[in-house]
């Protein structure tokens, strides 16, 4: 292979490997996403201190202060609202008002936070109760994109621990945009056409 060749198929190779690192690097997480529904997953009273939802960008896009709002069919008090799970407070002690706490038992209550747009989520947090009953907190959660399909479901989320938190990374639902797959393609046509020059 002469000189020309090598630096060709340098920068073949170059063009290819950017374009995979475009691919690789471009937002990854649950697309569309535009409500979030909580209930309780094991048929116990709905509590909840806080709903965390991130977005590829790192915001956590459940806070009112977002523009979030939440809703539910009742709750125990004016200071157990379904407002308090999107608060930006996390401590979940009831008795300061910390928490969203359901009105009825065995209901099935479930908390739905709409969020203003819809947003590609890579994870999600629900902080239970601190003060008492953290036996109760373990959460379903249902995904909904715009038209209220579901995207995305989430069950079994376990917030008993010590910390009162319980975790799940969200499914990535991104394809490659179509600029990235347009330079893969580049990259691929160029190696082939190099092989060829070569063999020749």
């Amino acid at each position: 292979m002469n000189n020309n060749k090598f630096v060709s198929a340098k920068r073949a190779t170059a063009v290819a490997a950017l374009a995979l690192g475009l691919a690789s690097n471009a937002q990854a997480g649950l697309i569309g996403v535009k409500s979030i529904e909580v209930s309780n997953a094991i048929n116990e009273w709905l509590q909840v201190a806080e709903v965390v939802a991130i977005n590829d960008l790192g915001v956590d896009v459940a806070l009112a202060s977002f523009g979030a709002t939440a809703t539910a069919p009742d709750a125990w008090d004016p200071g157990s609202l379904p407002g308090k799970a999107i608060d930006g407070i996390t401590s979940g002690n009831w008795g300061a008002g910390q928490i969203f706490h359901e009105g009825s038992n065995f209901t099935k209550d479930t908390l739905t936070i709409v969020l203003p747009t819809a947003q590609e989520l890579v994870s999600i947090a629900i902080w239970g109760r601190t003060d008492c009953c953290s036996n109760r907190d373990i959460y379903n959660v249902v995904f909904r994109d715009a038209a209220g399909g579901v995207l995305h479901t989430v069950s079994g989320l376990d917030a008993r621990s010590s910390s009162h938190v319980g975790l799940a990374q969200l499914p990535d639902t991104s394809v490659p945009e179509p600029a990235s797959l347009a330079l893969i393609g580049l990259g691929l046509l160029g190696m082939g056409a190099i092989r060829r020059r070569t063999r020749g």
